[in-house]
């Protein structure tokens, strides 16, 4: 039998498909990373151009006085210490005097480190690279639509800002059993950025006894209790000492000071004050059940949790043969339930209250996706990419419309508070008398004295008629029956109104009964009283 001809094969076509395939994944990539752009500048722009509200007020005001005074029974401060120590310690080590600026710029940094740290979820569970993005792009997304457009994710407080430390301490936690030891020094990191999540706002303490439970059971097959206690719960419960560190510090050196501001102030003269309050409130279970439902069923809410179940439910009828870790998945459903419980506990409710839950079903959506089998992947991809194009329309009226923002920083509200700050300083001159306002970041960003009566904006002044006699000594505040002897006492350099409309008429009868002069802000809504000469 002869040899076969030999046939000269044009490697042009198969170059050019090549190039071909290689010049649509960049284009593919380059889409995706002009939509992601998009997405996060639209999201820059509208924390930066959101209205100033009456919850920053406190948060800022503690930050910029928490190195001068203390915290609790000067500044009124009725949270955990968490956020007016990183914020005022990014005051110190900047220098910025641009102080609401800064705390948006902090949020927004809280945001971005809060989509890598889903990005990193996804990349340590999900195997094939190209399920990665939609499993990351839709938890993102459900979190984002759960309430966190609006006020709480948007102001300078402390309800988005425990999140990315959360999700931190959750990866980590993981992270440390995933390897054939346990890592103690990662158990250690976990145990440290969940006790920062809990230093800046109490309600995530919920974690705590999660964690805690889990480290004890998680790899009780493999390890003794004495050697799980040394390579596991130990080291967690060392870094969870080393993150809560300013909080037992403030519970060392202010300890009734910090109870009464945050435990008995919230159960006791908060929930007096609603009761008899006009304004709109939430005070029954059944009101609360339709506060929740807003939170966690609304937008992309209802598709993460009908996809986790999905998810699971695919996982489970594929368990043979295929080894799959279930605790992580089981931690999370049992930090977001130990949440979702925790949230109907305050009263009056309000929609923050139901946003601790949230970053944790989002995590669940990334390991439940991971845990669907081969046969069903695709299914499943398409399920989220198609939830991640509802939560989009949903969405993008809101994120769009901050892309110009994003571009103009005479329109961010830092920008412009400052610059009132500054007008009202050029106001006021010389003077060493404080400004009298609920609105204590006006004065402040003009490097202005304020009354520490009202460091905390409205929320200790309107409860003092609530405080308990045994309490009071631990507030320093005025009331609205004494506000006149209180300002005559010490008559302000000027007095600042427009945030608080059930108190504010008071502190603007004051001025205008005693000959101070009305000037303009550049805040539509601000309203400023200056002393005459002769009376500074």
């Amino acid at each position: 039998m002869g040899a076969l001809p030999l046939v000269a094969i044009d490697p042009a076509p198969a170059r050019r498909l090549a190039a071909a395939r290689g010049g649509a994944a960049l284009a593919r990539r380059a889409a995706v990373a002009l939509g992601a752009g998009t997405l996060l500048l639209g999201l820059f722009g509208r924390i930066m151009a959101f209205p100033l509200g009456h919850d920053e007020q406190g948060h800022v005001a503690a930050a910029r006085l928490v190195f001068r005074e203390p915290l609790y029974q000067t500044l009124g401060y009725n949270h955990f210490p968490g956020l007016p120590l990183l914020l005022g310690g990014v005051y110190a080590l900047t220098g910025a005097d641009h102080l609401l600026l800064v705390g948006r710029l902090l949020v927004s940094a809280c945001w971005l480190a809060t989509a890598v740290l889903l990005w990193i979820l996804a990349r340590t569970h999900v195997a094939a690279p190209r399920e990665r993005l939609p499993a990351a792009l839709f938890a993102g997304l459900a979190l984002a639509s759960g309430g966190m457009l609006d006020p709480a994710g948007m102001l300078v407080t402390n309800n988005f800002l425990p999140v990315p430390f959360a999700l931190l301490g959750l990866h980590l936690l993981i992270l440390g059993q995933r390897g054939a030891r346990p890592a103690p020094a990662t158990f250690a990191a976990a145990g440290g950025s969940l006790a920062l999540a809990v230093t800046m706002k109490v309600a995530f303490v919920f974690v705590l006894p999660c964690v805690g439970l889990a480290a004890l059971l998680v790899g009780r097959e493999s390890l003794s209790l004495a050697e799980r206690f040394r390579t596991v719960l130990i080291p967690l419960v060392l870094g969870g000492l080393v993150g809560g560190t300013p909080l037992l510090v403030y519970l060392a050196r202010e300890p009734e000071g910090l109870l009464a501001h945050t435990i008995r102030y919230f159960t006791g003269p908060h929930r007096a004050y609603w009761q008899q309050a006009t304004e709109p409130k939430v005070m029954t279970l059944a009101g609360k059940i339709m506060v929740a439902d807003q939170v966690w069923l609304g937008a992309g809410g209802g598709l993460a949790l009908l996809l986790i179940v999905l998810f699971v439910a695919a996982a489970w009828r594929g368990r043979r043969g295929r080894d799959i870790s279930v605790w992580p998945l089981l931690l999370c459903g049992a930090l977001a339930l130990s949440g979702a419980a925790l949230s109907f506990l305050p009263t009056p409710a309000f929609p923050q209250y139901y946003l601790p839950p949230l970053p944790f079903v989002a995590a669940a959506v990334i390991l439940s996706y991971a845990a669907v089998p081969a046969d069903t992947r695709p299914a499943a991809t398409a399920a989220l990419w198609a939830g991640a194009g509802i939560c989009l329309l949903l969405l993008a009226p809101r994120l769009l419309a901050g892309v110009p923002d994003a571009l103009r920083p005479a329109r961010w509200t830092g920008v412009q508070v400052h610059a009132d700050g500054e007008r009202l300083r050029a106001l006021v001159g010389d003077g060493t008398a404080p400004v009298a306002t609920l609105a204590p970041i006006l004065p402040l960003e003009g490097g202005l004295a304020i009354y520490p009566e009202f460091a905390n904006g409205p929320f200790v002044y309107r409860l003092a008629p609530y405080l308990a006699p045994a309490d009071r000594r631990w507030f320093t505040t005025a009331a609205p029956a004494t506000l006149d002897a209180f300002l005559a006492a010490r008559p302000p350099s000027a007095i600042v109104t427009g945030w608080e409309p059930p108190f504010d008429p008071a502190f603007e009868r004051y001025a205008l009964a005693h000959g101070y002069r009305a000037a303009a802000l550049a805040t539509a809504r601000a309203h400023a009283f200056v002393a005459l000469e002769e009376e500074k």
